[in-house]
């Protein structure tokens, strides 16, 4: 006689060598959800690759990341959880890598308690992954560190980042490594060589596809424009665990980065009826956009808020008018001072 088929699987598991099967509704506890490393972008205990051109302010951002999470703080417009952080870095070394910590968190109001929250290993050589690994794993209990940058990480692929095999293998230590100390670990990269077009941004990710495909989230740079005292560039990323975000445009100027929020550039706005009932919202941007020029050299054109906010000037105009502390003369110079409260 058959056994009777149960009405629900609930007290149905076992296990294997190779897996475990139980009820959804039993999940065992070191499989529960972990806490948030990044808001909306990175869970901790997961893997995350960063990755942009030559000279795009990788390393400077990733540095920003690290102030953020020592501090608690926000990165490109994102809370970060306070913990620990290790940088293995291979370009810097440890004493410029401190400098320019300490220039972030000064110009960002950040008290310097928080370096002593930032471990550095400073390697000049390609490295065997393998040693790396296991000497980390060997001597730093789990969880001390939230996370772990590895910049630039093709300094592991000793046999070259397009064989897919040596990837896999440098992946596969790494997601050890991950687990093991229960930490994020986060990978710089670059991009593929300039002038070739590509759809999805994973397959802009220079070397073998399985660099990007193994991440928890992928986060991609590209240079949109460059002056003497400042870089554009455009964000762009693809989440495994998070609702998908979309485009955004950041600024860079010495240690100061300033995100543009909900805005797609590719759009140029005119004055008009809806920007005047807008104008309580966009007056926000705009003093910090102000702020952000003026901190640089001291003096504020319109024609620098019209590149940096994508807007016209007759828009800009607009914006300046109704916007009280502000003032324009002739020679389209901005000035303002914050009105008394």
């Amino acid at each position: 006689m058959k056994e009777p088929i149960p009405k629900d699987v609930s007290d149905f598991t076992f296990e294997t060598d190779d897996f475990t099967l139980s009820c959804i509704t039993n999940t065992p506890k070191q499989e529960e959800m972990p806490p948030i490393l990044i808001e909306n972008i990175l869970y901790k205990n997961h893997s995350m690759l960063f990755y942009g051109p030559s000279k795009s302010c990788k390393s400077f951002l990733l540095l920003m990341l690290t102030v953020a999470i020592i501090s608690g703080g926000e990165w490109l417009g994102f809370k970060c959880s306070c913990g620990n952080v290790l940088i293995i870095e291979f370009e810097n070394g440890q004493a410029m890598t401190y400098e320019r910590i300490k220039a972030i968190m000064k110009e960002n109001n950040i008290d310097e308690k928080y370096l002593s929250r930032v471990s550095v290993i400073t390697l000049k050589k390609r490295a065997d992954i393998n040693t790396l690994v296991d000497g980390l794993i060997k001597n730093i209990p789990p969880e001390v560190y939230s996370a772990i940058i590895v910049d630039p990480v093709y300094k592991l692929l000793s046999g070259g980042e397009s064989q897919a095999e040596i990837v896999d293998a440098v992946l596969s230590k790494i997601e050890e490594l991950s687990k093991k100390l229960k930490t994020s670990v986060i990978l710089c990269h670059h991009t593929k060589k300039e002038g070739q077009t590509y759809q999805n941004i994973i397959d802009r990710i220079s070397g073998s596809g399985l660099i990007g495909r193994d991440m928890a989230a992928l986060i991609g740079i590209s240079s949109v424009s460059k002056k003497d005292d400042y870089k554009r560039e455009r964000i762009e990323m693809e989440l495994r665990h998070f609702p998908q975000q979309p485009p955004f445009y950041i600024n860079i100027s010495g240690s100061s980065c300033f995100v543009e929020k909900n805005k797609d550039s590719s759009k140029t706005n005119t004055a008009s009826t809806s920007v005047k009932d807008d104008c309580s919202e966009k007056s926000k941007d705009l003093i910090r956009f102000y702020n952000f020029l003026n901190n640089m050299n001291g003096t504020v054109k319109i024609s620098q808020l019209e590149e940096l906010m994508q807007l016209s000037k007759n828009t800009i105009k607009t914006y300046i008018d109704n916007t009280p502390g502000f003032t324009r003369d002739n020679k389209g110079v901005v000035t303002y001072t914050e009105p008394e409260k």
